[in-house]
């Protein structure tokens, strides 16, 4: 009966020492304490994590840290001031909304499986409803893939990726196609080892011009060597006509909308633009998130709060 016991538990001292030591590399336990939790985990018949956080020496987060790093998935998950605290993705993987991103990450990786590169501008009609949000959040997803990812803002007009990971905006893509700074691809997210943000830069007086074709997919050709995914942020379509021409040089866009706030006619105006440009509309994402609070100019921060998430990628909506 002894050794039936010991079978059915649900973590191996070989494996609950492994564990500890991961814990102690990470300078989150000391042996002593490695020595404690193990006592737990055999009475207790727990895992090793699940140990340690009843035991008050780790929480919840120092445990899907180290698990995410045994599984080389990228998070964010050490305290960091430079990510918004909104790209759920990024500081907590494991929640509903991360989850969501994730299936959306999934359904554009079948849909576009056949494509070398995945080249995709986040378009919606009006401003509010989540397209900066949604491309900062897929960015961070297929990097965590694994994919060389690069995220452009491309809206010169009201930029918000500096914001979402504390960046500079002195120079991007503004100056880069102005011809006033050096191509680049520019800045690593912290923790992100595979994704680079390029920001939208200082805004010119002429976005427009500055953007029309070639411009842009010149600019992602001279970079393709180094990236498998190049995801890319807009000016709301109603706004300028800028969507219009970024989404047709990216080939490819997902259109956001967002609950109580969308307005159909506007959707289906914005739909018609993209498809008279020849860009491909891969689907539609519909979001509901709580009422969004304003810039902090103190902070720097886009506080921005998701509710759920819902997709239509296979089959989008007739509007």
């Amino acid at each position: 009966m002894a050794n039936e016991t010991q079978s059915t538990r649900p973590v191996p001292s070989n494996n609950a020492d492994q564990m500890g030591s991961r814990f102690i590399e990470a300078g989150l336990l000391t042996a002593a304490q490695v020595e404690r939790v193990v006592e737990l985990q055999k009475v207790g018949n727990l895992r090793f994590g699940e140990a340690a956080v009843r035991l008050g020496l780790l929480t919840e987060q120092n445990v899907q840290m180290v698990l995410s790093e045994q599984f080389n998935y990228a998070t964010a998950l050490v305290p960091s001031d430079s990510l918004d605290k909104s790209l759920d993705i990024a500081l907590s993987p494991f929640g509903i909304e991360a989850e969501a991103i994730r299936q959306i990450r999934a359904e554009l990786s079948i849909r576009l499986s056949q494509q070398e590169k995945i080249s995709l501008a986040i378009v919606s009609a009006v401003e509010g409803e989540g397209k900066s949000y949604l491309a900062a959040s897929l960015a961070l997803a297929f990097s965590q893939m694994g994919k060389r990812t690069l995220l452009i803002d491309a809206n010169m007009r009201s930029p918000t990726q500096h914001l979402l990971f504390g960046l500079e905006n002195k120079t991007g893509l503004s100056t880069i196609l102005a011809g006033r700074t050096a191509v680049s691809a520019g800045s690593l997210a912290e923790g992100f080892p595979h994704l680079r943000v390029l920001n939208a830069g200082p805004q010119p007086p002429n976005p427009l011009e500055i953007l029309l074709q070639p411009a842009l997919s010149k600019l992602m050709q001279e970079l393709a060597d180094d990236f498998d995914v190049f995801i890319v942020d807009t000016p709301a379509a109603q706004v300028s006509s800028d969507a219009q021409t970024i989404a047709q040089q990216a080939g490819m866009c997902l259109l956001v909308a967002r609950q109580h706030h969308s307005d159909l006619a506007a959707l289906r105006t914005t739909e018609a633009q993209m498809k008279t440009s020849g860009t491909q509309i891969i689907g539609t994402v519909y979001n509901a998130f709580a009422e969004k609070e304003q810039l902090d100019p103190n902070a720097g921060k886009l506080k921005k709060y998701w509710q759920r998430l819902r997709k239509w990628l296979s089959n989008p909506p007739r509007y």
